[in-house]
């Protein structure tokens, strides 16, 4: 069986926490053991050193949009694997806003076989709660689930119907099927431009307030103690969310929450030049929710950040502010914004890292993944982390040509990215990172 061995870096995520030194043994696409030193079965066997370097669980995103079938221009299977993998992702959720919609057993067959000869990280479908996205009838969740989606999505907004959100959760119920929700109310969001408030007055933009977030979070959790079905709410982004988030938390109803790298980092005045960069869903909030973010991840209130990759061409994006496509690319990217989450003391390491890694694999119910451990799944990343860099929407993976972080000044690179046992192959990659410099 195929063996790999990690030798020389300091490793996080391991069982029982905190950091150490070892060699981790891998056989098989899996961790065998994390030890001292390499025992003689695996003296032979390749080795990929990580002096320098931490030694750190694959990273997981819950939401990056993968664009195929049917979007292919934009991104497809095979490129947003590379792009996630040298970002330290090793597992990406693909949303199911596809063409067609990813509402039947065909188009995840589709997606996993493109996903099987993936060159970078393992790309699992997420299939859509009800027809085309739409909101009005069921999808077959259980082909879907059969297939290889590994939940079920709402779409971008909330569904309209409450009677509708209970059927989804009661079913998915039944099936064991997790379900992933933008709890954002459709009426309050539609015209909107970016979040309302001061600036969306003052630059004359229509704007959607923060309780539309708030309303729709609260609805959908009472609605999933109804049904006896947890839900997981993706993309919060404002304080008015998090407080939500907070009285679903004391009622004891049961939820897991992300939000995304940019939103803990971009205030709603970077729209104030009409960047069509910061056009993204749901809309950069104001300071204050920015802050309300933060504490909420350091909490543990919401126990992942998710990317939500989103990438678009230069025609979807070259063009007035409300003609713009919403979204922004962030595979790359989400490492160097946690770890300067880190560097400000919002985070500690551990905790940055278990919000891109443990926190996401307990929402996927995938005890095997997140973490360094004997049975876990061989996905580990060497991270680099004082390389600085500065962000260059050219030496970017991504086919995406829309980067909210284009010209920031991050630190920590990755090195190398092992993905079931399989270090993945970055063609020219010194080159990209002298680059970076």
């Amino acid at each position: 069986m195929n063996r790999l061995v990690i030798t020389g870096g300091t490793l996080y995520g391991c069982d029982g926490g905190g950091e150490r030194r070892g060699a981790v043994l891998i056989e098989g696409g899996q961790i065998v053991d994390i030890v001292a030193e390499v025992p003689s079965g695996f003296r032979e066997a390749p080795e990929l050193d990580a002096e320098g370097a931490w030694v750190v669980p694959g990273f997981i995103c819950l939401r990056s949009h993968v664009g195929e079938p049917g979007f292919e221009w934009r991104e497809d299977v095979a490129s947003v694997s590379l792009a996630a993998a040298s970002g330290g992702f090793t597992t990406v959720c693909a949303t199911p806003d596809t063409d067609p919609v990813n509402d039947v057993r065909a188009v995840t067959e589709q997606i996993m076989t493109r996903a099987a000869a993936a060159p970078g990280a393992r790309v699992v479908p997420v299939g859509a709660a009800t027809r085309g996205l739409e909101g009005k009838h069921l999808s077959e969740i259980g082909d879907l689930a059969a297939a290889g989606c590994v939940a079920v999505s709402t779409g971008e907004l909330a569904v309209a119907s409450a009677q509708m959100m209970r059927r989804i959760l009661e079913y998915c119920r039944s099936l064991d099927v997790r379900v992933f929700a933008c709890s954002v109310d459709a009426s309050m969001a539609r015209g909107a431009l970016m979040n309302e408030g001061f600036q969306s007055l003052r630059l004359g933009l229509p704007g959607v307030p923060s309780e539309a977030e708030a309303t729709a979070i609260l609805r959908d959790g009472w609605l999933s103690r109804l049904a006896g079905w947890p839900v997981h709410f993706q993309r919060v982004s404002s304080a008015a969310g998090v407080r939500a988030l907070e009285i679903l938390q004391r009622e004891g109803i049961p939820f897991t929450a992300d939000c995304t790298p940019h939103h803990l980092w971009f205030s709603d005045e970077a729209v104030s030049g009409y960047d069509t960069a910061t056009k993204v869903l749901p809309p950069l909030r104001c300071r204050e929710d920015v802050s309300a973010l933060r504490e909420a991840l350091r909490a543990g209130l919401i126990t992942a950040v998710a990317t939500d990759h989103a990438p678009r061409s230069q025609l979807e994006k070259w063009v007035e502010y409300d003609h713009a496509s919403a979204g922004t690319t962030g595979l790359e990217t989400a490492l160097g914004v946690v770890l300067e989450l880190v560097r400000q003391r919002v985070l500690t390491l551990q905790e940055g890292l278990q919000r891109l890694s443990a926190g996401p694999a307990r929402v996927l119910g995938r005890p095997d993944l997140g973490r360094l451990g004997s049975g876990a799944r061989a996905d580990v990343v060497l991270v680099d982390p004082d390389v600085p860099w500065r962000v260059d929407g050219a030496h970017l993976r991504t086919r995406g040509q829309n980067h909210l972080f284009e010209g920031q000044a991050l630190s920590g690179t990755v090195r190398n990215t092992v993905v079931g046992g399989r270090v993945v192959s970055f063609e020219g990659a010194e080159g990209v990172k002298r680059a970076y410099r």
